[in-house]
């Protein structure tokens, strides 16, 4: 069971963008989170939405060939860790 619900965030990322909350960090202190963590949901939403704020699942079965084209992705489009991860659904970073 994810630690925080999907609602949750969702609630969270909206209050921080109707822009009366008093900003990112006003939102998380509240709530009780890290800032990274909801500076994360909020990059997340709108990079594709509410739909990404799901919990992906864990795939460690990944192919060589799979990790080489994630690899290859990111060099040739010169994208950034998060960027790779989220085009490529991934858990986190460290997949990378």
């Amino acid at each position: 069971m994810p630690k925080y619900t999907k609602e949750f965030k969702i609630k969270l990322v909206l209050e921080y963008l109707s822009g009366e909350s008093g900003g990112r960090e006003k939102v998380a202190e509240k709530y009780g989170i890290p800032d990274a963590t909801l500076r994360n949901w909020i990059n997340k939403y709108k990079s594709k939405g509410f739909d990404n704020l799901s919990k992906k699942l864990k795939n460690n079965n990944n192919t060589s060939e799979f990790k080489l084209s994630v690899i290859q992705y990111r060099q040739i489009n010169k994208t950034t860790l998060r960027e790779t991860v989220e085009h490529f659904n991934l858990v986190n970073e460290s997949m990378v």
